[in-house]
């Protein structure tokens, strides 16, 4: 049977352990969609005829989506009742990933994208509301989020996994079979366990009329630049190109409309009142570095594909301890937030995680390393960000009043958005100006004249000829020898990479541990806090 806290939402049959495994069945596929082909990138590539960074640019919009419908979200969920809500999303999910099966029209990748970024949010909010039920009233919050981020942050390596094997085995659009199929199995169990006339509605039924579509096109609208600016500024050359001036100048215009907008209505869809609280705008200075010392995992691929030799399989499977690190950190940051433990100390632990992962792998960074080499590092990286995400979203959440909560909410998740796309793009940038300076360094050394080089072209021609190649001309060692140059590069920019942010991350451990005092309202949490 169910316990009370769940008897007046699914059938009294229904034991709670049921219930927590129907909640991971349902958010798991969803979690797990943002960047659902990002495993994929070349594959996507080819089938729609486009560039990985346009890829990348269908996984932001997606992020986007969910940042600039959050606030309508919410009337949505309010206006209907719970069941038939949860049945008539899940039939518009059916319907976008069929009809992005059917077509590889990259324009309407974009905007299906989109709206699945919306539908996605009415999913989370009903798994979400579900897992606070599980939790003591007065620990809920805290731990409903490190259940819900520790779920969101641990997907990505089983959909790597997932995205290898439909990559390797089928055409990429397959992939969107897939998540219609996954989806199922704990659509079909929550609607099973589920009460027939339940209603979640935490504010009743709201009329659509409230809705701020003019607040919703004018966010939106900004965000949308500030993201094509982000991924394709290097690509046009900044400021250089007209194009990127543009959409900056529009940037600037639309973002300005928006907050004159916000501050002149009366209830504001985003309330700006939030950067008032000086705790808040900590939090998101915050969560703005953790973002940009985490977003280098994908700075490891190459190496792991160029100097480890793990195809996409083995990648998603090393990360799987990334993820178990994840759990581990959110799980911990969760009791010691409940025991009181200074805010401080968490984030100090957080950051020395992601310091220790950045100076491990420095030492990994070689052509010889083994998979085994990798675990400890990925751990740390995953146990920092699972202690860090938790404690920041607490921290800014909890800093500003009850009634603007949601704001705050609405701000980090933009925020969010905001410096994932930034750290995709620096990432994106550092590869290709260290590549370069180091080729340029290589191609200094790599000249008639140098004995070591001609040694090397003479051993590529030696192998290819026990090979049994026909090597008449210099061009097939001269080839090996440019791919080992670019290896050597790839693995020069991932080792810069690092040492730039470790010494970042070193930076804001020490501003942490500087800054006299912060006023953490962990009261706000709840009236009595029970350490767990």
């Amino acid at each position: 049977m169910p316990s009370a806290k769940n008897s007046d939402v699914f059938k009294s049959w229904v034991p709670d352990w049921l219930i927590l495994v129907g909640i991971f069945l349902f958010l798991i596929p969803i979690a797990s969609v943002l960047g659902i082909y990002m495993a994929g990138i070349n594959s996507a590539a080819s089938y729609y005829g486009i560039d990985a960074i346009d890829v990348r640019l269908s996984v932001v919009i997606f992020y986007l989506a969910i940042v600039c419908a959050f606030p309508i979200e919410k009337h949505f969920f309010n206006r209907f009742s719970s069941r038939p809500y949860l049945v008539g999303c899940a039939l518009i999910y059916v319907a976008i990933n069929l009809i992005l099966y059917s077509t590889s029209s990259f324009a309407v990748l974009l905007i299906l994208r989109f709206f699945g970024g919306v539908l996605s949010l009415s999913f989370i909010g009903i798994s979400f509301s579900m897992i606070f039920r599980q939790f003591h009233a007065q620990r809920s919050r805290v731990l409903g989020y490190a259940t819900l981020y520790s779920s969101l942050f641990a997907t990505a390596p089983l959909a790597q996994i997932l995205d290898a094997y439909v990559f390797t085995e089928y055409d990429f659009n397959t992939i969107f079979l897939v998540k219609i199929y996954a989806l199922i199995p704990g659509l079909l169990l929550f609607l099973f366990m589920l009460k027939p006339k339940i209603d979640l509605r935490p504010e009743g039924k709201i009329p659509f009329k409230n809705v701020d579509w003019k607040s919703f096109v004018l966010l939106a609208t900004p965000l949308i630049l500030i993201a094509y600016i982000l991924l394709y500024g290097q690509y046009y050359h900044w400021l250089k190109s007209i194009r990127i001036t543009l959409c900056m100048i529009a940037f600037v215009f639309f973002t300005m409309l928006f907050v004159i907008r916000q501050l002149k209505l009366k209830d504001p869809y985003i309330d700006l009142g939030v950067f008032k609280t000086r705790n808040f705008r900590i939090g998101m200075l915050l969560l703005i570095a953790f973002y940009f010392a985490k977003g280098d995992t994908s700075a490891l691929y190459g190496f792991f594909g160029n100097s480890v030799n793990l195809d996409m399989y083995n990648q998603g499977y090393v990360m799987l301890i990334n993820a178990v690190g994840i759990i581990v950190g959110a799980a911990l940051t969760a009791r010691f937030i409940l025991a009181k433990m200074n805010i401080r100390l968490i984030w100090i632990t957080g950051f020395a995680a992601l310091l220790g992962y950045h100076l491990l792998s420095l030492n990994v960074l070689a052509n010889q390393a083994e998979m085994s080499d990798l675990l400890l590092p990925l751990f740390l990286q995953g146990f920092g960000n699972g202690s860090l995400i938790l404690s920041i979203v607490m921290f800014y959440v909890t800093a500003v009043p009850p009634n603007i909560g949601f704001s705050a909410s609405v701000t980090g998740v933009a925020f969010r958005f905001f410096t994932f796309t930034a750290s995709m793009a620096l990432v994106s940038f550092m590869s290709l100006h260290q590549q370069k300076v180091h080729q340029q360094s290589f191609a200094e050394h790599l000249t008639a004249d140098n004995p070591i080089a001609m040694q090397h072209i003479a051993e590529y021609s030696q192998v290819l000829q026990q090979e049994g190649n026909l090597v008449e001309s210099p061009n097939a060692s001269n080839a090996l020898l440019s791919r080992e140059v670019g290896k050597q590069t790839n693995l020069m920019f991932v080792r810069d990479y690092f040492i730039y942010m470790s010494v970042f991350i070193g930076v804001v451990m020490l501003a942490i541990a500087l800054i006299p005092h912060f006023h953490y309202h962990i009261r706000k949490i709840g009236a009595k806090l029970i350490p767990i």
